[in-house]
């Protein structure tokens, strides 16, 4: 390399450094829209950008965090020391409480990425009201009364989230209250200023859940007024929670699985009852075989039929051994003249821990 194109190699990064550059520095960034109506529609505001550099500045583009924001900017050119502009309209619909959206801003300029954020807090229609948040407590409304955890292995913890707005012109205190020992819960934040959103958020130790399968529990909550007022009421509600707890056995081995216990149902997926007059009790009987090595263990017996009831002699059988069932179904709780519905059996067999056994039969005139 000759001495000439050296020094023009080492000319070049100063010659590149002092070259133009946008530089897009925001007269705005953030904008408060303070206390909004949904029923008063979209609201827009301005942000404005100078090009503080000595290179022409372009907004290449604009991105926003959902289809609630909408934008328009300035799509020419923007020379030094020339100002331009991005619209941001925000649509409340549907969207009660407070709100932060934040839109890019990606350019030519340095930096190539600005970040620009709109809030406020909107008051809900009353049709949204009543739509979004039904249940009231006070002047709390909830999103519904129904906490549905779903099924959760035996073991493993879970939270679920049930949204509640602030309906009064007081800020509330929200807390909950008289959830069983495999419960908790708690308002995230517990403290709630007028027309904002706050999080019932309700925890799940399966581990210390009372029952297999389907649990049904309740809890309280409850708001009270910092300093009430005419607008601000308190109350205490109920919620309730539902959990479906299953037993898991992805831990055993292959020779754990060769010894592990095998539930035998006599009557197969369907159990013939006799038939009964109308107010009497409809009894048959079924038997639980274990086919397998270790014990079988009957986890649950279970109908969401309120009219049905199960027994087991032993909840414990023991390899070749089997257990007795009782089925008694109510037929006072029975619609029409047939019985119709269903049983669920729930063991540690790992290949069927839950069995379904249809009870059938006939209801009889008096």
């Amino acid at each position: 390399m000759n001495l000439r194109v050296a020094c023009i190699l080492l000319l070049l990064p100063l010659v590149l450094s002092g070259a133009g550059q946008a530089v897009p520095t925001w007269l705005e960034s953030r904008h408060d829209f303070g206390t909004i109506r949904e029923q008063d529609g979209k609201v827009t505001c301005t942000m404005r950008v100078v090009n503080t550099g000595d290179s022409v500045l372009s907004l290449a583009r604009v991105r926003t965090a959902c289809g609630c924001t909408a934008v328009d900017y300035t799509r020419s050119p923007i020379a030094p020391g020339d100002t331009g502009r991005v619209d941001i309209t925000y649509s409340p619909a549907n969207r009660p409480g407070e709100f932060a959206k934040d839109v890019w801003v990606f350019s030519t300029g340095r930096p190539g990425r600005s970040q620009l954020t709109i809030v406020g807090n909107v008051i809900p229609a009353p049709a949204t009201l009543d739509e979004q948040y039904p249940v009231a407590v006070g002047s709390l409304r909830l999103s519904g009364r129904l906490v549905a955890v779903g099924e959760v292995p035996r073991g493993e913890r879970r939270n679920v989230a049930l949204p509640a707005y602030n309906a009064s012109t007081d800020t509330l205190l929200v807390t909950l209250h008289h959830a069983p020992a495999h419960l908790s819960a708690r308002a995230v934040p517990d403290t709630v200023p007028p027309g904002a959103v706050t999080t019932l958020m309700v925890h799940l130790d399966s581990g210390r859940a009372p029952l297999w399968g389907l649990n049904a529990d309740s809890l309280d909550v409850m708001a009270e007024p910092l300093a009430p007022n005419a607008g601000a009421l308190s109350g205490i509600g109920r919620l309730e929670v539902v959990s479906n707890v299953r037993e898991t056995f992805g831990h055993l081995d292959e020779r754990q699985r060769m010894q592990a216990p095998v539930a035998e149902l006599s009557c197969g997926p369907r159990l013939n009852l006799p038939a009964t007059p109308r107010g009497g009790r409809a009894t048959a009987t079924l038997t639980i075989a274990n086919r397998g090595h270790d014990p079988l263990l009957v986890r649950r017996l279970w109908s969401g039929d309120a009219s049905v009831s199960a027994t087991v002699s032993h909840s414990e059988v023991g390899r070749g051994k089997q257990a007795t069932v009782v089925v008694t179904v109510d037929t006072a709780g029975c619609h029409g003249k047939v019985i119709n519905t269903l049983l669920e059996v729930m063991t540690n067999d790992p290949v069927h821990p839950s069995q379904i056994v249809r009870l059938v039969g006939e209801v009889t005139d008096n």
